[in-house]
């Protein structure tokens, strides 16, 4: 099956407010408000029920940014504007205000490693990733890293993760203990929050065969505390494609929930070109804006469809909170 991404982004502006968002390659934005957005695919064990984050606003656009592939998952370049239709709650959306590129950014790059038990056979190659994901870092762009094994998270170095020392601490990690994935989301999250800056499109890299054995927040609190940073998240399983479906699932899923992607050891890729991948992603997304089809307070849903060509398919968050306010 051809595996079709988009990046989706939702929100509604006031003329009398502005804030910055970056949701994109260098271009910051005025915004009133972020709308709080839901994911595309849940999550396997997560309840089926939207973030519970209204935004009040008297707006009447709405702003959405996507990126999508072909049928043989190759990113499209060009899109036209008679190529899709957005459809908000039950309207269907083919008149739009305006579709544009999105602009480059720089990044600010988290890997999260898996050091635990369950990774122990297969850890020489996460960490051979690394140290490629290390020595393929952008110039300008920050990297740290966080691994989790045992209890907790724990910090390996912070922005600046270049260097022979960096590379010695990742060499010496010893998988052991259990695996804190949610917990080690969750913790990932904030440190995420804590560094955001307007301009800086911010990316999660999680190298994971997605289970969980000890956490004390549930799968659905880890993957809504990662959506709410507005952050990509971008997964690689150690394991081959088949071995695990439930960890392969909840990977996959998690990172498309996100507007990112999956990947897997067979990947040709690799862990190297995640980076190059997201910048791809951003480079080749657009921005379509158009009037906001109805009031009703709530969440609406959103889904970005084909019009023409089928074998085209978006995969994005889909959905915003409304309340006209008080």
């Amino acid at each position: 099956m051809p595996r079709y991404l988009c990046l989706l982004e939702c929100c509604l502006r006031l003329s009398k407010y502005t804030a910055m968002a970056s949701l994109s390659h260098r271009q910051s934005w005025s915004l009133a408000v972020l709308l709080a957005v839901f994911p595309c695919f849940l999550w396997a064990g997560v309840e089926n029920d939207a973030p519970k984050v209204t935004y009040r606003t008297g707006s009447a656009e709405v702003r959405v940014t996507f990126f999508a592939t072909d049928q043989d998952n190759h990113l499209l370049q060009s899109i036209d504007r008679n190529d899709f239709a957005v459809v908000d709650g039950d309207i269907v959306i083919r008149d739009f205000r305006s579709l544009t590129r999105s602009d480059e950014t720089r990044l600010d790059v988290v890997v999260l490693v898996d050091a635990s038990e369950s990774v122990a056979q297969r850890f020489h190659a996460t960490a051979a990733r690394v140290l490629r994901l290390i020595s393929h870092n952008h110039p300008g762009d920050d990297l740290s890293i966080i691994t989790f094994s045992g209890l907790r998270p724990a910090i390996l170095c912070t922005a600046d993760c270049s260097g022979s020392a960096t590379e010695n601490k990742v060499r010496s990690l010893k998988p052991a203990g259990a695996t804190p994935l949610f917990d080690s989301l969750v913790f990932s999250a904030r440190y995420i929050a804590e560094r955001h800056t307007a301009g800086v499109r911010q990316v999660l890299i999680l190298l994971s065969d997605g289970n969980d054995t000890i956490s004390g927040v549930s799968a659905r609190q880890a993957l809504d505390s990662v959506i709410k940073t507005g952050a990509l998240l971008y997964t690689i399983n150690p394991n081959k494609p088949g071995r695990d479906l439930k960890g392969s699932l909840a990977l996959e899923e998690m990172a498309e929930a996100t507007g990112g992607r999956s990947f897997s050891a067979q990947d040709d890729a690799g862990a190297a070109d995640v980076l190059e991948a997201a910048l791809a992603d951003l480079r080749a997304s657009y921005v379509v804006t158009y009037p906001l089809p109805s009031r009703t307070a709530g969440f609406h849903s959103l889904r970005i469809l084909p019009k023409h060509n089928l074998n085209l398919r978006f995969h994005c968050r889909r959905g915003y909170f409304y309340d006209e306010g008080r």
